[in-house]
């Protein structure tokens, strides 16, 4: 009677004395407050901790469960265009660099081909600028004034003559006479420098053909020649018009007396006409042979450079119109054919370098101590069982999440999570994106 008594009451000490070791075990700090609470001595349970911190825990072993990913690189255009070339398949593994697509260059190469145009003109216009007066611009400036000031010397000649004219009515037989005979050597005059014209018009054709650096300053030589030819073939004509209007002048003067006045008060008008033009071919010589202003050499290559800097964006252009690998992979996706336009921005050639797999899980915040960054853990794919892999951490979650819904191990769905990647060799290729696989830690 007595056995059947006791048997219950040791069983239920014997219970009670396990589930309060394994409560200190747990949660130390409440069972201490409620030992203290009691009054009891704290000597037992002193020795209890004691006894507790001499035996050693079971280390605990995380499966972690995920997947396979493979790094996925796009190929995508910098210009708009049509695709004349595709140069790869899906399945085909390329290199970084290799060709992959090219473009259409024939608006490319017009762009490049007027930019060139446009930093020749640039430059030779810089040139121009920049470069000091030469002999034949002076030429040309001095010849105007020598023009100018023949013109108003001439028409001084005429106002003297008129006022002679109106003073010595007599004399005015032999200026007619004097003024029909000029007239044929101003005539000759023209035909002159008509011809010395056509001479310097042959001869800037023929040096145009020359490309070099002589032939170019033969051309703006022959030219300088062909202004001063042409300078003194207006001068020669506007003698000989002068010459023609003082004839019949002087005749209608023969005829009508009173003009004589008239005649004296043109004369003057030309007289200061002239003298005003001669200040001005004076005013044109010295801007002519100026030094180069630093103002206008300033503006002048701006304009180089902003050529220049059109036909860099056209080669940089060209330099793009193939799509270059942008790291080695195997070709998954090719949306891209052969004639369809293609825009900046948009995929047009998906890689995948699978020679290093990673594999992503989600490690519960009160797990995350357990892994650091650089860390090597084993890795068993499902299929693989009978081989253990080694994954090196390279990315861990700055935030928590919730753990996706799509993991395989349901039961921890809802929980905070962080994601963790790592990578995996996969040089032999046996390892396939997608594959489950499961991340091992060791318990603490």
């Amino acid at each position: 009677m007595t056995k059947r008594i006791l048997t219950p009451i040791l069983a239920l000490t014997l219970a009670s004395g396990v589930l309060f070791i394994a409560a200190l075990a747990l949660i130390p700090h409440q069972v201490k407050h409620a030992w203290q609470a009691t009054g009891l001595p704290p000597q037992p349970l002193a020795q209890i901790e004691s006894w507790l911190g001499r035996v050693e825990l079971a280390p605990t072993e995380i499966r972690l469960y995920g997947t396979l990913e493979a790094r996925t690189i796009h190929a995508m255009s910098e210009l708009n265009g049509r695709a004349v070339e595709v140069l790869v398949e899906e399945g085909d593994w390329v290199e970084a660099g290799q060709p992959l697509i090219r473009l259409d260059p024939t608006d490319v190469q017009a762009q490049i081909a007027a930019a060139q145009e446009a930093v020749a003109a640039a430059q030779a216009a810089r040139d121009a600028v920049a470069a000091p007066p030469g002999p034949e611009i002076k030429e040309v400036a001095n010849s105007a004034v020598a023009q100018a000031q023949a013109e108003l010397e001439n028409a001084r000649r005429t106002l003297d003559h008129a006022r002679e004219v109106r003073e010595n009515p007599l004399a005015l037989d032999a200026q007619i006479n004097q003024t029909a005979a000029l007239i044929p050597v101003a005539q000759a005059q023209v035909e002159a420098a008509e011809a010395a014209i056509k001479q310097a018009d042959v001869l800037i054709q023929d040096a145009s053909t020359d490309g070099s650096r002589e032939g170019k300053y033969k051309v703006r030589m022959f030219r300088a020649q062909k202004a001063a030819a042409q300078a003194s073939l207006d001068a020669a004509k506007a003698r000989l018009n002068g010459l023609h209007q003082t004839l019949s002048l002087l005749q209608r003067m023969r005829e009508t007396p009173l003009a004589l006045d008239a005649q004296v008060h043109q004369a003057e008008a030309a007289v200061a006409v002239a003298q005003a033009a001669l200040q001005t071919a004076k005013a044109a010589r010295a801007a002519q042979i100026a030094p180069p202003q630093p103002e206008a050499v300033a503006v002048a290559e701006a304009g180089v450079q902003e050529a220049q800097a059109a036909l860099a964006l056209a080669r940089w252009s060209q330099e793009r119109l193939t799509i270059l690998a942008p790291a080695s992979g195997q070709v998954q996706e090719k949306p891209i054919q052969k004639g369809e336009t293609v825009t900046p921005g948009k995929v047009l050639i998906t890689l995948a370098d699978t020679r290093q797999m990673e594999v992503w899980v989600y490690v519960a915040a009160g797990d995350l101590h357990r892994i650091h960054m650089g860390d090597t853990l084993p890795v068993e794919v499902l299929a693989m069982p009978e081989q253990r892999l080694r994954a090196q951490v390279f990315y861990i979650a700055p935030e928590a999440q919730f753990r996706p819904s799509n993991v395989l191990n349901s039961d921890d769905r809802g929980d905070m999570v962080f994601l963790v990647k790592l990578h995996l060799d996969n040089g032999d290729g046996r390892l396939k994106p997608g594959m489950p696989a499961e991340v091992i830690l060791s318990g603490e």
